[in-house]
């Protein structure tokens, strides 16, 4: 008989393990990668005498696998499922919406909308196609809405979501109406009077909570911490993980002169054969200012090479944390930001875990939670990744859960009578800077590096609110800039220097 054939990632060619395992009579090859990312295969040339089928899975999906192997003989579709059954409807993992957040703060949370794509990957017509969508949570049942019957041609499908002709109602209850605690999403498919030949893809589900403490992609533990179950990471010089933020009432959750003070993130390495204590990890709030609305916006020409759609990310604050002990490897930590701030309504955030340890260092992820549906209805940007100074809108597997939880308090702990908003732009800057204030007037800059150090004093006079500043005899990094104006009053922001 001949079987498909498992092989570990190691050293040797992708190509060459596929050609021996093509020689020895296997059917297809699946490769169980040593990471968690995916990423192409590479043949080279060996592989193109391959004529079998290669599919690469990643450390999590090939200890499924080899769980399920290990208790008997396994079956493993790789390819199309057209036509290989009679009565066979469907769903893919990620073309179904989800909540927006895996944990939600119930000041700005309102529902979501389900909706979710079916196939009819068998070979009969179908006419009473079900699609129902259900929302459980700590008081029970939430929502319990289906669609059907619909007639489904073979090899045909049928999108439920918003704006669609079949469409499922919205779950709105209005914000501060929603129950604190666990909730799960389940979406069921299935045909009236008829068995399902192959039933794995009927049934899909994603738990989310509702909470006052943090904002989350990911989903949050009991402690209402972010949770991860993977850390991808392909990077050699830089690397940033972030997750993207925007809300019509997001200055709710600012409370009475409250706002974002930090991140709490999960990060890994193998201790094994690297340092986790003392490696430099930084936390990065920015303002993203570019004009496009969406990813449809004709003006949104992305290019990993030139970066075009991240030409205004404004950083805001930042924050550094240095792990004590290899003993805190994969245990959530908190960065706290320099300067605690305000988020507003609509503005679109980016808020990002850094490292120039990228060949060691990686980031949590939340593999139990898809948003590709989320993004292809909203269209924003999810969960863009920032590797070797290229950015990529949709992360590692597509609109990915960073493990990133955003810390919220109720007061900044400032004045606001003694403090001016304060910016500067370009913002990463070379040499020039302009730095611009709600005031007029004599003022001292006082330029801080990351680590404290003092690497400028200045006195600036500002003019209509501006001020330039020469920032050539500063090395590349993050610094804080301090203002002190004639009246006493203060400002802070960062400025990154390239």
């Amino acid at each position: 008989m001949r079987l498909p054939c498992v092989i570990y990632r190691n050293t040797c060619e992708f190509g060459y393990k596929a050609l021996q395992a093509q020689n020895a009579g296997a059917i297809a090859v699946i490769i169980l990668n040593r990471e968690d990312a995916y990423f192409s295969l590479q043949g080279g040339t060996e592989g193109l005498s391959v004529t079998i089928p290669v599919v690469l899975l990643s450390n999590i999906d090939g200890a499924i696998l080899t769980n399920a192997m290990a208790g008997g003989p396994v079956e493993m579709l790789i390819g199309n499922k057209q036509n290989a059954f009679v009565n066979d409807v469907g769903a893919i993992k990620g073309e179904f919406l989800v909540s927006p957040f895996g944990g939600a703060h119930n000041l700005i949370y309102d529902g979501f909308t389900p909706g979710i794509q079916v196939y009819n990957f068998g070979s009969a017509d179908q006419t009473d196609v079900m699609i129902n969508a259900k929302i459980d949570g700590p008081s029970g049942n939430y929502y319990d809405e289906t669609i059907g019957p619909l007639a489904l041609l073979s090899g045909d499908t049928i999108a439920t979501f918003p704006g669609n002709t079949d469409e499922f109602i919205a779950w709105q209850l209005g914000v501060g109406s929603y129950d604190d605690g666990d909730y799960t999403l389940t979406y069921t498919l299935s045909m009236s009077g008829l068995t399902d030949d192959s039933d794995f893809d009927n049934i899909y589900t994603s738990d989310f909570k509702i909470q006052s403490d943090h904002l989350s992609l990911a989903r949050l533990d009991g402690g209402n911490m972010p949770i991860g179950t993977s850390y991808p990471s392909n990077s050699t010089t830089e690397y940033q993980s972030c997750m993207m933020f925007q809300a019509t009432n997001a200055s709710a959750l600012n409370g009475i002169l409250g706002g974002v003070d930090g991140m709490y993130f999960i990060a890994h390495t193998d201790t094994s054969i690297n340092e986790f204590a003392g490696a430099e990890i930084f936390a990065n709030a920015y303002q993203w200012d570019d004009a496009w609305g969406d990813l449809d916006d004709p003006t949104y020409q992305f290019d990993p090479a030139t970066n075009d759609a991240f030409q205004n990310l404004n950083l805001i604050t930042f924050g550094t944390h240095y792990p004590a002990s290899n003993d805190d490897v994969d245990d959530v930590a908190f960065i706290a930001f320099t300067t605690p701030f305000q988020l507003d309504d609509n503005q679109r955030y980016l808020f990002c875990l850094q490292t120039f340890e990228s060949a060691t260092i990686s980031f949590g992820y939340d593999g139990d939670i898809n948003y590709d549906g989320n993004q292809g209805i909203i269209r924003q940007p999810i969960s863009p990744i920032h590797i070797d100074g290229q950015w990529f809108t949709q992360g590692w597997y597509a609109s990915s859960a960073s493990s990133i939880a955003l810390s919220l308090i109720d007061g900044i702990g400032i004045e606001e009578t003694n403090m001016v908003e304060g910016n500067a732009f370009p913002n990463p800057a070379t040499d020039k800077v302009t730095i611009s204030i709600d005031a007029n007037g004599d003022a001292t800059l006082e330029v801080v590096d990351i680590a404290g150090k003092v690497t400028m004093n200045s006195s600036i006079s500002l003019v209509n609110g501006s001020a330039n500043v020469d920032m050539s005899s500063l090395e590349s990094g993050v610094y804080i800039f301090n203002v002190t104006l004639e009246n006493g009053q203060t400002s802070q922001f960062n400025v990154v220097k390239k």
